[in-house]
C-alpha cells in the first residue's frame, strides 16, 4: 500500500472513530442530563416534604417539666425529622412583625399558645395518612389541638408522583433510544471494516484474536465519550449555577458521582457488546455476502 493510499486510510479511521465519539458523547450527555434531573427531583420532593410543618398547640398550664420532656419525645420520635418549641412570645414577636402593631398592648394579654413545631420525614408525608399521626398526638396530655394544612399535603403529594412518572417515562425512552444510537454507531463503524476481518479469518486468524482489539478499542472510545459527557455536564451545571444561583442543587456532587457511574456502565457495556456482537455476524457470513 502507497504512502498516499495509508494516509487516507487512516484518515477515514480517524473520521470514523471521531464521528463515534461525537455520537456516544453526545447522546450520554442528553442522557446524563435527565438522569441528573431524576435524581434530583427526588432529592427536591423529599425537601419539600420535610418542609411541611405540624404544630401542636399547647396547653396554658402544661408545667416546664412536662414541656421538655414532650419537646424531647417530638424530637426522638420516628415520624420526625426536627421539631423545634415556639414560646407564646416569640410567636407574638412574629405576629407582631408581620402585622405592624403591637397587637399585646392592644388587647392587653398575649392569646397565642406555646407551639411546638414538627418538620415530618419525607416518607411520612408521602404515605398521606396523616390524619392517623394527628389523632396519635391529641392523644398525647396537654396538647390541644394539631395544625397542618391537609389539602397543600395531598395537592402536593399528587404533582410530585405525576412528575416522577413522567420523568422515569421519559428516562426510559431516551435510555432506550440512547442504546440503539450507540449500537448503530458502533456496527457501522465495524462494518466498514467488514472485509478486513474476513481477511483476517481467511488467513487464519482466531475469532478471540480477532475481536480482541476492536473490543478493546470500542472500550476507549466509551471511556472516552463518558468523559467527556461528563465535562459537558459539569460545564452545565457550572453555567446553570453561575447565571441562575436556585439551580446548582440539580448539579450535587453526589448526584454527577452517581450519574456518572452509570454513565460509565453504559459507556463501557453497549460498545463492547455491540462490537462482538457485530464482528460475530461479519464473521459468520460467506465472502460474497459481505457486499450486500
Amino acid at each position: 500500500m502507497s504512502s498516499k493510499e495509508q494516509k487516507f486510510t487512516a484518515s477515514r479511521v480517524r473520521s470514523s472513530y471521531l464521528s463515534v465519539v461525537v455520537s456516544m458523547t453526545l447522546v450520554l450527555f442528553v442522557l446524563g442530563l435527565l438522569g441528573t434531573l431524576v435524581l434530583s427531583a427526588s432529592d427536591l420532593s423529599k425537601a419539600v416534604r420535610e418542609n411541611f410543618t405540624f404544630t401542636l398547640v399547647l396547653e396554658e398550664s402544661i408545667p416546664e417539666a412536662d414541656l421538655k420532656t414532650l419537646l424531647k419525645t417530638q424530637q426522638l420520635a420516628p415520624y420526625a425529622k426536627s421539631a423545634q418549641l415556639v414560646t407564646k412570645e416569640a410567636a407574638a414577636e412574629s405576629l407582631e412583625a408581620a402585622l405592624g402593631e403591637d397587637f399585646v398592648d392592644f388587647l392587653g394579654y398575649n392569646p397565642l399558645s406555646n407551639t411546638i413545631d414538627i418538620n415530618l420525614q419525607a416518607n411520612v408525608v408521602a404515605a398521606g395518612d396523616l390524619d392517623a399521626l394527628k389523632a396519635q398526638m391529641m392523644e398525647e396530655e396537654y396538647v390541644k389541638d394539631v395544625l397542618y394544612d391537609r389539602d397543600l399535603v395531598a395537592l402536593v403529594n399528587d404533582n410530585i408522583e405525576k412528575i416522577s412518572f413522567v420523568l422515569l417515562g421519559a428516562s426510559a425512552v431516551l435510555l432506550a433510544i440512547a442504546l440503539a444510537l450507540i449500537n448503530s454507531s458502533i456496527r457501522l463503524t465495524i462494518y466498514s471494516k467488514r472485509f478486513l476481518l474476513k481477511t483476517m479469518q481467511l488467513v487464519g486468524a482466531t475469532s478471540t484474536f480477532i475481536r480482541r482489539p476492536y473490543i478493546i478499542n470500542a472500550l476507549l472510545l466509551g471511556t472516552v465519550s463518558t468523559a467527556l459527557s461528563l465535562g459537558l455536564l459539569a460545564g452545565t451545571g457550572y453555567l446553570s449555577a453561575a447565571y441562575f444561583p436556585g439551580l446548582e442543587q440539580l448539579f450535587a456532587v453526589e448526584v454527577l458521582v452517581s450519574v456518572g457511574a452509570a454513565l460509565l456502565a453504559i459507556g463501557l457495556v453497549v460498545p463492547g457488546v455491540s462490537t462482538a456482537f457485530a464482528i460475530r455476524r461479519y464473521l459468520k457470513l460467506r465472502t460474497n455476502e459481505l457486499y450486500f
